[in-house]
């Protein structure tokens, strides 16, 4: 006959193995529903917390009939009465008197010579009236400006007009009171045709400028057109 086993289980308690097989599950659970029910009481701790901070507070007012109320005391008992400003009437202006001023010292007369006296004292030299040319780009004042009545036609020049170079050479020239040109400036230049626009506008002839119904010097823009057609 075989020998007969011996278990392990004879040598402990009763009810020991059945504890520790299920010890380490009931200790993970009683874990976590401790931890649920630590969370729960904390956030019901932090809403009634949020809930009394925002709750109105209620504040008492007391209403007293305006018959009950009774007049104010006096800042001080002995305080003299507030002072009233009185405007001053402010007087009528006087009318100005006059004062009489010491009488102011006439000049002494003076005499104009007679046409005897000038010629005993000799010839008088009498200035030439001025005749200057007012300056490029100085404003005269003009009710007429200046009429060209002949026109000389430029020489195209045989370098521009094989290079095929065209256009129109605006020249300003001084138009003095006898109606020539004084001078010439280029305004809007074209390389190859200014000396012929300066050369052909010398030449031109004008009525010249009125300004209180006299000649006047003045500076007048003159077109000068090239055209190879």
């Amino acid at each position: 006959m075989s020998a007969p086993t011996v278990s392990l289980y004879q040598f402990m308690p009763y009810g020991a193995p059945e504890l520790k097989e299920v010890a380490r599950k009931y200790l993970v659970r009683a874990l976590g529903v401790a931890s649920a029910a630590w969370l729960v009481l904390f956030m019901l701790s932090m809403g009634t917390s949020a809930l009394l901070s925002h709750r109105a507070r209620e504040t008492s007012v007391v209403v007293v009939p305006y018959r009950e109320l009774a007049a104010p005391p006096p800042l001080t008992q002995d305080a003299p009465p507030p002072q009233v400003a009185i405007t001053q009437p402010v007087a009528p202006p006087t009318v100005g008197v006059a004062v009489p001023v010491p009488d102011a010292e006439a000049p002494p007369e003076q005499t104009i010579a007679s046409q005897e006296e000038i010629a005993q004292k000799g010839d008088l030299v009498v200035a030439p009236p001025s005749d200057d040319l007012p300056q490029f780009g100085e404003y005269v004042y003009v009710e007429e400006l200046p009429e060209a009545i002949t026109k000389v036609k430029p020489d195209y020049p045989d370098i521009a007009r094989e290079a095929g170079v065209d256009g129109v050479v605006l020249v300003q020239a001084l138009v003095g009171k006898d109606g020539k040109v004084k001078d010439v400036r280029v305004v809007k230049p074209i390389p190859m045709l200014n000396d012929a626009a300066i050369a052909a506008v010398k030449q031109w002839v004008f009525k010249p400028a009125l300004s209180n119904n006299k000649p006047v010097a003045v500076w007048v823009a003159v077109p000068v057109r090239f055209s190879l057609q």
